[in-house]
């Protein structure tokens, strides 16, 4: 029986544009540095999580920072990353995915978490700048639980829950870090195919099941 649904954020609940990484040029003016190199950071973030393996999969700020820096030849301070974070939370939150009165239901029926792929202060300043904060139970984020699709950082989360893997639901927009990792750990999933895209390789597995609209996710959840 499910009782624990677990919801990755981005293009999950919020949509992530690449247009916010407009916001990378304000972080770069604000600490006094050409803003050219706002688009290479910005790429650079997804490809910090391309280190990471089952044994080292935490997010890290200085880590994150270092690798940036070697990639770019710069000597960026620790408040790059700060900063960034900042606007994250404040800004990287135009439109809404998963609308209240769909969370609302499901709030009525289950535990609701967000396992996010990035540090804890910026996604948890976006979900109370949405005003979702009160519907969630907590954030399990990289930087303190690990990151998707690692087995090991899915059990850190289980632990957590003090819960079976068949008592928790994993729904996000990812084929590789929330389909196939909860599917390796033994939960069931929903994939979110918010462009009509994210299904392109069918999988052959039985616990996952495709959705295009947050407003199916009920029922969808009630089937399985």
């Amino acid at each position: 029986m499910i009782k624990n649904l677990l919801f990755d954020l981005d293009n999950t609940i919020i949509k992530d544009e690449l247009e916010d990484s407009n916001y990378y040029k304000e972080v770069l003016n604000t600490l006094g540095y050409d803003e050219s190199n706002y688009m290479k950071i910005y790429n650079l973030i997804d490809e910090y999580e391309m280190i990471f393996s089952e044994e080292k999969n935490f997010f890290n700020k200085e880590e994150l920072l270092e690798f940036i820096n070697n990639r770019l030849n710069e000597n960026y301070p620790i408040g790059l990353i700060d900063e960034i974070s900042i606007v994250i939370g404040k800004y990287w939150i135009k439109e809404v995915y998963l609308k209240e009165n769909t969370i609302k239901e499901l709030y009525s029926k289950y535990n609701l978490y967000v396992y996010t792929n990035y540090f804890e202060d910026a996604q948890s300043m976006r979900i109370k700048n949405i005003g979702y904060d009160k519907y969630f139970k907590k954030i399990f984020a990289a930087d303190k639980f690990g990151c998707k699709p690692y087995k090991a950082s899915f059990k850190r989360v289980l632990d957590y829950l003090k819960a079976e893997p068949e008592e928790c639901l994993m729904i996000g927009d990812s084929i590789s870090k929330d389909i196939l990792a909860a599917n390796n750990i033994g939960m069931k999933s929903i994939l979110f195919d918010y462009d009509g895209k994210r299904d392109n390789k069918k999988l052959n597995l039985n616990n996952y099941t495709v959705i295009h609209n947050m407003e199916e996710l009920t029922k969808h959840i009630e089937k399985m």
